[in-house]
């Protein structure tokens, strides 16, 4: 529950329908449905067939969307038990985040060789370029054809053909039997979650844990091929799509229900429109004061991933946010975004927007209770003692992992850049 419950904190307090409870609201599909869902293909009668094979076209939008709404139809049964109408379905979170791609622009050609996407040229096409595109063609082609291979969707696995992009087409599997050539660990990943699927006795937590090991997968496939796309974009938009491939990392961790009204929620926090040069979270005029904050909390988690985790080749450490997720929220990219202000009537504004809570005494009372060195947590000011005591997590994890050899000084580094930061800190009290 680690990152749910830091995202959870930041929608709540952006005065939001929060992400952990949906009795809030009335909540009905049909109303927020996908652009274009109703007019995509919801049977595989709907694609065209040759030679004994429904032939289907997923660099066409309404296409490749189709090819979800098949699969969450087929599965819609599977999930009566958990809710009525396909609402539990978590496989909703696939089809959505297809949609805010195409809403958002990011599945034109990037390089504006070709109109491919643009609403001036072939508005449904999806292009091969766009590294948006080819990382969801992952999570598009290969959740579906092995759901085809599971026996799930009711034709035989040779039944189906994927046509080929316009180049690169060695880069993409096309059929059953070509997915699980080039990419078998990750179709046994998708494959065992339908095999659980149909399974009355599964949970939906089990469930939720093998989505979650297949999607990770089928991302680490595709960025490992397409990780040169990212060069088609501005410095913020490449970077905001690798901040992006880190949050699912903490997402699966935390086993995040991608069910719909959670999705669609989420959504509303991610940026409306590809980045540009010059756009800097949280500063971006034309986003919400939500937007820029979720963006600019993608960044440090980020960075504070790749100080950590990575070093280590170890994995999300879950204290990092279920115990100091009021560090995160509200100190740490309250204290980044304070620093770059530079004024307090702003600052004070962001405190809100993030949920900062006034009652820091209790908060650093609490964090004191789980780390070492309390007295000296007692002498620092307020923010600093928050994030002295991230400081002193960290350290205490870096070392508590044998297999991470990590030396004293790289503790000891670590720690004089946290102690910087907690000078700055002090230094910018409001």
């Amino acid at each position: 529950m680690a990152l749910y419950n830091l995202l959870n904190t930041v929608l709540f307090n952006s005065h939001i329908v929060t992400l952990c409870d949906h009795s809030a609201e009335v909540f009905n599909l049909s109303d927020q449905y996908p652009p274009l869902w109703n007019e995509s293909p919801g049977q595989f009668s709907d694609y065209s067939m040759e030679n004994g094979k429904y032939i289907i076209d997923p660099w066409v939008y309404p296409k490749r969307m189709g090819m979800y709404k098949i699969l969450l139809n087929k599965t819609a049964s599977y999930f009566e038990k958990f809710a009525p109408d396909n609402e539990q379905n978590f496989l909703w979170g696939l089809p959505l985040q297809h949609s805010w791609q195409f809403i958002t622009g990011r599945l034109v050609d990037p390089t504006r060789t070709t109109d491919c996407g643009y609403e001036s040229g072939d508005h449904l096409c999806i292009s091969v370029d766009s590294w948006w595109a080819d990382m969801n063609y992952f999570l598009c082609a290969l959740p579906f054809l092995a759901a085809v291979d599971s026996g799930i969707m009711g034709i035989s696995s040779d039944q189906v053909l994927l046509l080929p992009p316009p180049k690169d087409q060695t880069k993409f599997c096309l059929s059953v039997s070509s997915c699980q050539s080039s990419f078998p660990s990750t179709m046994r990943k998708w494959n065992v979650l339908y095999k659980c699927l149909q399974s009355p006795s599964s949970s939906f937590e089990d469930l939720l844990k093998y989505l979650w090991e297949a999607h990770v997968s089928s991302l680490k496939d595709g960025y490992k091929m397409f990780e040169d796309r990212l060069d088609y974009y501005s410095k913020p938009e490449a970077g905001f799509g690798k901040d992006w491939c880190v949050v699912l990392d903490y997402l699966a961790a935390a086993s995040f229900p991608t069910i719909f009204s959670t999705v669609s929620e989420f959504q509303k926090a991610l940026p409306p429109r590809v980045l540009v040069d010059g756009d800097r979270a949280p500063f971006i005029s034309d986003f919400t004061d939500l937007q820029n904050t979720v963006l600019l909390g993608l960044k440090l988690l980020h960075e504070v991933d790749s100080a950590t985790v990575q070093k280590c080749q170890a994995e999300p450490f879950s204290w990092y946010i279920s115990d100091l997720s009021s560090v995160l929220v509200t100190e740490s990219v309250w204290g980044l975004a304070t620093h770059c202000l530079k004024a307090s009537k702003q600052a004070r504004l962001l405190q809100r927007k993030v949920g900062f809570i006034s009652d820091v005494g209790h908060r650093a009372r609490r964090v004191a209770d789980i780390c070492p060195k309390a007295d000296a947590l007692r002498t620092l000011p307020s923010r600093g003692r928050l994030q002295y005591a991230f400081k002193t997590k960290v350290a205490r994890e870096l070392t508590a992992h044998a297999s991470c050899q990590v030396k004293h000084r790289q503790v000891e580094a670590l720690q004089g850049v946290e102690d910087a930061q907690v000078t700055a800190l002090s230094a910018n009290r409001i």
